[in-house]
């Protein structure tokens, strides 16, 4: 059977038929391919993986993740969304699966795992990923952040949401490193946790993952984490930090009798105090900045008194460096949640939510795990600027492919032409040796 068409513009009939060949609209996964085959990932994925499938029709568990990864890498944000990839022979043949699992399928390897073996498979994953970069005197920021949920899953409740009120969630911790685009552990938590809930346990886990003799210089936190229990486990383990603080009354009473403020340029003014709140155990240090109030500036900080013309930001922390370069350091903390934002619109992270709490943690991390393999393939690449999933997405894996063969070789015929070829070109060659073949020969289909 066979349509007609019309072109837009120009008005060209166009023919419109089926083909069975194996094309895939995917073909820049030939890339994370080659770099799944450089690094080892199925080996790791195989060792990590806390329990074994005994039925003889069972679905290896490694080509299970893989198809996950892969449903991410394209775009999918539920667990059906990646049945589409069953029907693309192209994809399969580029990744070498058997076959890609079907939603169901999915959804069955992620109810198996609880508690433990979630703790087992990821940490075991996660280390072997950090063994695979440079770690060197790094900075770990540390945020939570809201996901709001639809239905009746477990752990999903009321709790503090400043954008969807009364709306059911989850409460995630997540932990990055400061020098690059990596999640160096995650937790999913119930939606009325508050915000330093286990930050002690966490900050523990997060450490024991990195590799030995990997120097951790600092932790940087929202207000969040500004409480005694938190920063004296931080101090006990000798390690600095810059952490928001909370404005408290006690806190607002010693600003408002501040008067030593040094002006750094017009309308930035910094100070700094010394502070115990009720409860700690001892005094702190805290960073003051306050800044003219500009309806067009954008200026992290706060009213705390009756005059509006300035915002205040605090600042704890245990660093020795003057005022403003411990505001400078703790600006950059802003980049974790341009990191959680991308995570959620781009890798779907606020989706694959089942009913089961630590099915749904399980598919959380995963997706953690394949944010971090894509910032190492464009480390390996060579890019000095890191690009979101969504622009590498339509610049590198989205490109038409068909999979054929020239004799008995297989071949995948990528169409990519001018400078787009040329780019690609280059990334294949991180990965795969040249040959001298004439590449555009036409083959059999």
């Amino acid at each position: 059977m066979q349509h007609e068409a019309t072109s837009l513009v120009g008005n060209e009939e166009i023919g419109i038929t089926f083909t069975d060949k194996a094309v895939t609209p995917w073909g820049g996964l030939v890339l994370f391919s080659g770099l799944a085959r450089q690094i080892g990932l199925e080996d790791a994925i195989r060792k990590a993986m806390p329990f074994r499938l005994t039925s003889p029709n069972a679905t290896d568990p490694v080509e299970i993740v893989l198809t996950f990864m892969a449903g991410v890498l394209v775009g999918s944000r539920r667990l059906a969304q990646i049945e589409r990839l069953r029907w693309d022979e192209g994809a399969r043949r580029i990744l070498g699966l058997k076959r890609f699992v079907s939603d169901t399928t999915l959804s069955r390897f992620f109810r198996r795992f609880g508690a433990g073996t979630v703790t087992e498979f990821f940490d075991s994953v996660m280390r072997w990923q950090l063994g695979q970069i440079a770690l060197e005197g790094e900075i770990l920021d540390l945020d939570s952040s809201i996901v709001e949920r639809y239905g009746k899953q477990e752990g999903a409740w009321l709790g503090y949401n400043p954008k969807k009120h009364r709306r059911p969630s989850h409460h995630p911790l997540i932990a990055t490193l400061g020098t690059r685009p990596w999640v160096v552990h995650s937790w999913l938590r119930s939606g009325n946790t508050s915000s330093a809930r286990g930050a002690e346990a966490f900050l523990d886990e997060t450490l024991a993952l990195m590799p030995t003799g990997t120097s951790i210089k600092c932790v940087r936190a929202d207000s969040g984490f500004g409480l005694e229990p938190f920063l004296k486990r931080v101090e006990d383990k000798g390690l600095e930090y810059a952490i928001s603080a909370r404005f408290t009354k006690g806190l607002r009473n010693l600003v408002a009798g501040v008067t030593a403020w040094r002006e750094l340029e017009p309308g930035i003014a910094v100070s700094e105090v010394m502070f115990q709140a009720q409860g700690w155990s001892r005094a702190r240090r805290v960073v003051l900045v306050r800044q003219h109030a500009k309806d067009r500036d954008f200026i992290r900080g706060r009213e705390l008194f009756n005059d509006p013309a300035y915002l205040y930001q605090g600042i704890l922390t245990s660093r020795a460096d003057v005022p403003e370069d411990v505001w400078r350091f703790y600006r950059d903390h802003a980049v974790i949640e341009n990191q959680i934002r991308e995570l959620k619109w781009d890798y779907g992270i606020d989706g694959f939510c089942q009913k089961k709490f630590f099915a749904t943690e399980a598919a959380f991390r995963l997706v953690c795990v394949t944010y971090n393999l894509m910032s190492l393939l464009q480390e390996k690449l060579g890019r000095k600027v890191y690009q979101t999933l969504g622009t590498l997405r339509t610049q590198m894996l989205a490109c038409g492919a068909v999979v054929g063969k020239s004799g008995r070789k297989t071949m995948l015929r990528i169409s990519l032409r001018g400078p787009w070829r040329e780019q690609f070109q280059r990334a294949l060659s991180v990965f795969f040796p040249t040959t001298n073949i004439n590449c555009d020969a036409v083959g059999t289909g």
